[in-house]
């Protein structure tokens, strides 16, 4: 109750998660605070907000809340049925490569899984909000983190339409690109508003300018179809629109590789059936060569 009170921030909402009355909730919590000898909220007529009490104990109480839902996740496993709500948290514009690969057949082969898969571009902590794995680009092995590579490693790449090359022409350098209109991405506080190309061996960062800064992938590479610039990103991303013909890539030669996509996960929830399931079945259909239908919004044929 005092998990639910805290993330909910109200006792009636609390009481409606929980299936109890408002009044059992509050008395709960009450008994809680006498035991402790201290309040664990501060409580006004339009909103309920932890004490310093409250947010020490709940620094304590999630992650053992947690530990015991493992365990238990982990003795019911021991019956052979994976079942319960796993969920994702994913860069968005990964997420119709995880619905092709991956779907229907995670969810035919584990019926009683309700698997919730949520797009994010922003780096968070999937403990603090209640992701049971979340998927990023390259190898992050934060904390108390496992983590398991799922795609092979690809290119970062420079990509316009013919008509948007056409029209400015093609850089030929590195540094060319800095006298280009190109497509800025912003990803949590700060805009990316530099490029890394490889020359003569070694790593350099180019600084670009644009008119236009977006926060998300995808609309990133709808306004680069649109020739409003040049974007830079995964190849895989765009691959389907370079079989196309609809996009063309430049300064090949100078291209970075990057680390694939990787799983990680809190190691204690490593005897999670339902994630060992997700995790076996996604390192089988994950880590094969990229298609050009992979990462389109429907099901690839």
């Amino acid at each position: 109750m005092f998990l639910a009170v805290a993330e909910l921030r109200g006792f009636r909402a609390a009481a409606r998660r929980l299936g109890v009355t408002p009044s059992a909730v509050s008395q709960a919590i009450r008994n809680l605070e006498q035991r402790i000898g201290a309040p664990l909220f501060s409580r006004t007529t339009r909103s309920v907000g932890l004490t310093e009490a409250g947010d020490r104990l709940l620094a304590h109480a999630r992650p053992a809340v947690e530990m015991l839902t493992a365990g238990l996740d982990a003795a019911k496993g021991l019956g052979g049925e994976i079942s319960g709500r796993l969920r994702i948290n994913a860069p968005r514009p990964s997420l119709p490569l995880l619905v092709n690969r991956l779907l229907p057949e995670f969810l035919e082969l584990y019926p009683n899984v309700q698997l919730e898969l949520v797009g994010e571009d922003r780096l968070i902590d999937i403990v603090e909000e209640g992701f049971d794995a979340g998927i990023r680009l390259g190898h992050f092995v934060h904390m108390d983190m496992v983590a398991v590579w799922l795609t092979p490693p690809e290119r970062f790449v420079v990509v316009g339409t013919p008509g948007f090359l056409r029209r400015y022409g093609r850089p030929l350098h590195p540094h060319d690109v800095q006298r280009f209109r190109c497509i800025l991405l912003r990803q949590s506080a700060h805009t990316i508003d530099h490029w890394q190309f490889i020359v003569d061996g070694e790593r350099i960062t180019v600084g670009i300018k644009g008119p236009l800064t977006i926060n998300d992938v995808e609309s990133c590479i709808r306004s680069t179809l649109r020739s409003a610039g040049l974007f830079c990103l995964p190849r895989s991303l765009v691959m389907h629109y370079l079989d196309q013909g609809q996009m063309e890539t430049v300064l090949d030669a100078h291209s970075v590789e990057v680390p694939g996509l990787s799983l990680y996960y809190p190691s204690r929830s490593q005897s999670l059936p339902k994630l060992r399931a997700f995790i076996e079945l996604a390192t089988k259909r994950m880590r094969r060569d990229f298609q050009a239908g992979d990462y389109l919004a429907t099901p690839a044929s």
